[in-house]
């Protein structure tokens, strides 16, 4: 039986003197689609953060995808965090950019031309750093549809989008989820989210309140003395 693809406990993360998240617990069936809503500065991309390995938590721990939240190497090889920003290499092309995360996987350039295609940035050739907020989404889109990540982690997919790119990454979202990935989206757009997800929380001031869906899903905040 393989291992759940979150199995997260007593997360804390500091930054200064204040805490960012608070001791947070959860575990994720493999295959599920999780929503995580919250205020700005709830602690919604730090959480994203770490559990794609860019931030080290200061206190806890816990395993993705069955492996360690150490195991650096192993997990950039299967887990992807979308958004307009990381990732992105600015002096290069959306092309290069591609090119170099497909080199990284062993992946063949071969279907880069069409990835762009699907994300409506076919033909353009500009350097990432004249690329609006949108367009660079898009581009973290393009590069999720290449490397078919394990684990999606999405920030506020919807964001800087008008209603046709909401709309397109609502299908490639959907597509990932048929291919059988799991899916943890932060977003400020429930009545969008809720359509493609099957679990929901809140995280507010650094801790996850209970899920309306509980299932396969646990999350258990818990209290950090300052």
């Amino acid at each position: 039986m393989e291992p759940p693809a979150l199995e997260l406990t007593g997360l804390v993360y500091r930054y200064q003197r204040s805490y960012v998240l608070r001791g947070t617990g959860l575990t994720l069936a493999r295959g599920a689609a999780l929503a995580l809503y919250g205020s700005n500065g709830a602690g919604k991309t730090t959480l994203l953060k770490i559990i794609s390995t860019a931030l080290t938590p200061t206190r806890g721990g816990g395993r993705v995808l069955g492996y360690d939240l150490t195991d650096r190497l192993e997990l950039r090889q299967r887990v992807l965090i979308v958004s307009h920003a990381l990732g992105l290499y600015p002096e290069l092309s959306g092309t290069e950019n591609l090119e170099f995360a497909v080199a990284m996987h062993g992946i063949p350039k071969a279907g880069i031309d069409a990835a762009l295609e699907r994300v409506g940035l076919g033909g353009v050739t500009t350097r990432v750093r004249g690329y609006s907020s949108g367009m660079r989404k898009r581009l973290a889109l393009a590069k999720m549809l290449l490397l078919r990540p394990e684990l999606i982690l999405l920030d506020e997919p919807f964001a800087a989008l008008d209603p046709q790119g909401k709309d397109l990454v609502e299908g490639l979202i959907r597509g990932e989820q048929q291919r059988g990935a799991t899916l943890v989206i932060a977003s400020h757009e429930p009545e969008r989210t809720r359509q493609i997800v099957n679990f929901e929380t809140t995280l507010e001031a650094g801790m996850l309140s209970l899920p309306v869906n509980v299932g396969q899903l646990e999350v258990a905040p818990l209290e950090v003395s300052q």
